[in-house]
């Protein structure tokens, strides 16, 4: 792509609230993304268009998600412009809750946001339910996240994908993403979104692990446990045969769920990718899948810049903020709105941050990438270049302030 594509800004800035003070307010927040809206809307939706909301309601105990306040804003964009929002989100890996014991009397359950019935809790719980944001919350990949479309792509890692099948329900997609750092990926924003968020647990999976799940038979020991592997598999993809378990890959829909209830450590294997170039560009692969089979067009993006941590809201404790807020993006380009957050963090003064002896650390001066200060296993440029191996969108833009 030569041209610019167009990325939208509105500044962090807000003026102390006097009362009855309308140059004040306009300065808020929630304003200023009503405003950034009306930009990224226009002409977009037509009258009668179901509309896919893709949120993350991110992780019980993580303090630092997306407040609701700012999803009820595009949702109430949504229906000013005569279309039908619905939120819309996908499960995570696995089908178990984590219990860790805290104290001798204090314990508590993440990673529930595995099954529908456990997301729906947690988006209820942050604010994400129809009574709040004025719109439902549907699960593209099914109760259990099992239920994908295969997108066949010419990808640089990945062949084939599989993406929510429920994706395909609606005609346009307003894609909202809490830009901040991630683990594995550097950060997380719109191509985040749309190379995680939009898969189902096979799609994610693949993009996590370098092979199928197999048993290891010389761990497996069918007189040490119950087959819980059999009882625990969804698609009945698991078997004894010769006194140990066998996983039939043509079956198996890699959803993990075998390995939670597996008694016998190591029975089962899966290998994890810890080339975290090599997942930013699955990541970047399953990009393509989603856009090219949905269409590019019926896509809009908003980046929320606000607590920008360390960790994607996908953990119980993402950190504290490293660099003030920077502000609402949005844009029709996911690659261009990516670039532009990634830009203004590097051009922001990093906070500075308190460690666990309650000493305060050296911020991150200006003109350093914070991510990659923080995090040095992984190089958010990496993203970048993915996305221009698939063709994913524009480097160069124009940010257009509101």
């Amino acid at each position: 792509m030569s041209e610019k594509s167009i990325v939208y800004w509105a500044s962090p800035w807000e003026l102390m609230a006097f009362p009855n003070s309308a140059k004040n307010i306009i300065t808020n927040n929630l304003v200023k993304t009503k405003f950034l809206l009306d930009k990224i809307l226009d002409g977009f939706i037509n009258t009668g268009d179901k509309v896919g909301v893709k949120v993350h309601v991110g992780e019980r105990y993580n303090t630092r998600y997306l407040r609701h306040d700012y999803v009820r804003e595009v949702v109430d964009a949504i229906k000013a412009k005569d279309g039908i929002p619905t939120l819309i989100e996908t499960q995570n890996l696995g089908m178990d809750i984590q219990h860790i014991n805290l104290s001798e009397n204090y314990s508590i359950n993440i990673m529930r946001r595995k099954t529908a019935a456990e997301h729906e809790k947690t988006a209820q719980l942050h604010g994400y339910s129809e009574s709040i944001v004025g719109a439902p919350i549907k699960f593209i990949d099914g109760d259990k996240g099992l239920d994908g479309k295969i997108i066949e792509i010419d990808g640089i890692h990945l062949k084939e994908v599989s993406v929510g099948i429920g994706l395909y329900e609606f005609d346009k997609i307003v894609a909202i993403s809490h830009f901040k750092g991630h683990q594995a990926a550097g950060f997380g924003g719109a191509m985040k979104q749309l190379g995680i968020g939009f898969l189902s647990k096979t799609g994610k999976y693949r993009s996590h692990f370098n092979s199928d799940m197999s048993i290891n038979k010389k761990r497996c020991n069918i007189s040490k446990c119950s087959q819980e592997c059999i009882e625990a598999c969804p698609v009945n993809a698991i078997k004894i045969e010769s006194e140990s378990a066998v996983i039939d890959p043509s079956i198996c829909v890699c959803c993990t769920a075998c390995l939670e209830k597996c008694p016998v450590k190591k029975a089962i294997n899966r290998d994890f990718n810890m080339d975290f170039k090599n997942f930013i560009e699955r990541v970047c692969d399953n990009c393509a899948a989603v856009i090219n089979s949905y269409g590019p067009e019926k896509f809009r993006y908003i980046n929320f810049a606000f607590d920008v941590v360390a960790q994607c809201d996908c953990v119980a404790t993402p950190s504290m903020p490293i660099i003030p807020d920077l502000g609402i993006f949005g844009s029709s380009d996911p690659v261009a709105i990516d670039k532009a957050c990634i830009d203004a963090e590097t051009n922001a003064p990093g906070l500075p941050i308190m460690d666990q002896n309650g000493q305060w650390k050296e911020p991150t001066p200006i003109g350093i990438e914070k991510f990659n200060a923080i995090n040095k296993m992984v190089d958010c440029s990496w993203v970048f270049d993915a996305a221009v191996k698939n063709r994913l969108g524009n480097l160069d833009y124009e940010l257009i302030k509101i």
